[in-house]
């Protein structure tokens, strides 16, 4: 059994920001830079890492960024101080407290070339310190965002438009996925409820139903991220249209 050791640093902020703009007209040629870097070569089917991580570092990466430019127009160091945030979140995930040995000098005046000069001090106090904890960060928010198959249906249709005129082939689904999505979906069908756990180790590999988020047919991803937990009648019922369901089963 993987674990991942949480720390919970912030991290709804960047969910909120990905949950905020999935989706929503004003941001669509933004998050499609990403869809579009993402996908310039033939994606890998099922990746270990999976197209929702890569797109949480993206999305990381590009809020400090972003933050880091504001700074550098206005003028204005303001609460969300990208260098002060990154040297906590060393301090949070890696345990290291770089403003201990930090001679580094921030340049208010030209804010955005220190924010760069800044990465490359990072990477070379520790080989790959900066990507390290951007991806520390980012399993996190995949973590919480993987719980979230509103989101998940908004997402997918979005890196579904990479492929509306050349759909995905049917592959075998990896049995780490079909783990994920009975984890998350607590065993049941995600549209009415039947509790599958039961049957699941009865049934053949071909009656179990692993259902697309965004369907193949449609530019779906065959991605642990656009894989769901359906039983027979629902997945026939649902055929090869794009759907989920926001109800969930309570913890108590």
């Amino acid at each position: 059994m993987i674990t991942i050791d949480i720390k919970f640093f912030n991290v709804y902020y960047f969910c909120h920001l990905a949950n905020e703009s999935m989706g929503k007209f004003e941001y669509v040629t933004t998050n499609a830079e990403f869809t579009e870097r993402q996908f310039e070569i033939e994606p890998e089917e099922f990746p270990k890492v999976s197209v929702l991580r890569e797109y949480c570092s993206w999305l990381i990466e590009r809020v400090f960024y972003e933050q880091a430019n504001h700074i550098a127009n206005s003028g204005e160091i303001v609460e969300f101080n990208p260098i002060s945030w990154i040297n906590q979140a060393i301090l949070k995930y890696r345990g290291t407290d770089i403003s201990l040995s930090n001679d580094f000098k921030v340049d208010h005046e030209d804010y955005l070339e220190t924010y760069n000069e800044y990465i490359e001090y990072l990477n070379r106090y520790e080989d790959g310190m900066f990507d390290g904890v951007i991806y520390d960060i980012a399993i996190e928010v995949e973590y919480i965002l993987f719980q979230n198959r509103d989101f998940l249906l908004r997402f997918n249709n979005q890196q579904a438009v990479a492929f509306e005129d050349n759909p995905r082939k049917r592959v075998y689904i990896p049995e780490w996925v079909k783990r994920a999505a009975l984890f998350r979906d607590k065993g049941r069908c995600v549209f009415c409820k039947r509790d599958l756990t039961g049957l699941y180790s009865l049934l053949e590999d071909n009656e179990k139903h692993f259902d697309h988020i965004v369907s193949l047919n449609e530019g779906g991803i065959n991605d642990v991220c656009n894989i769901q937990l359906s039983c027979q009648d629902c997945n026939l019922k649902k055929s090869d249209s794009s759907k989920t369901s926001t109800l969930y089963q309570s913890a108590y």
